[in-house]
């Protein structure tokens, strides 16, 4: 079942000027929250992003591979505790 879910993957870049239903905002959290980690320790923090100022200056947070989020409706921001 796995499997055929990574060959469907793709990756989106170019996106529609509405924003994101609720219901799927919070179907994302969900599955970031169940994601296994080493000792169930879950070192992680998520912050959804839609504020189009904060995903624009998010977009130039970094030289290469975050520009498509300047567009984006909606961004995740994932923070990691490293002592966990």
């Amino acid at each position: 079942m796995f499997l055929p879910l990574l060959q469907k993957r793709r990756s989106i870049r170019k996106f529609l000027t509405r924003g994101v239903e609720q219901a799927k905002i919070e179907i994302l959290i969900e599955a970031a929250l169940r994601a296994p980690s080493s000792r169930s320790l879950n070192p992680w923090e998520f912050i959804i992003v839609d504020d189009r100022s904060s995903l624009q200056k998010l977009a130039r947070a970094k030289p290469h591979g975050s520009t498509f989020l300047e567009n984006a409706p909606l961004g995740i921001v994932v923070l990691a505790d490293s002592q966990k």
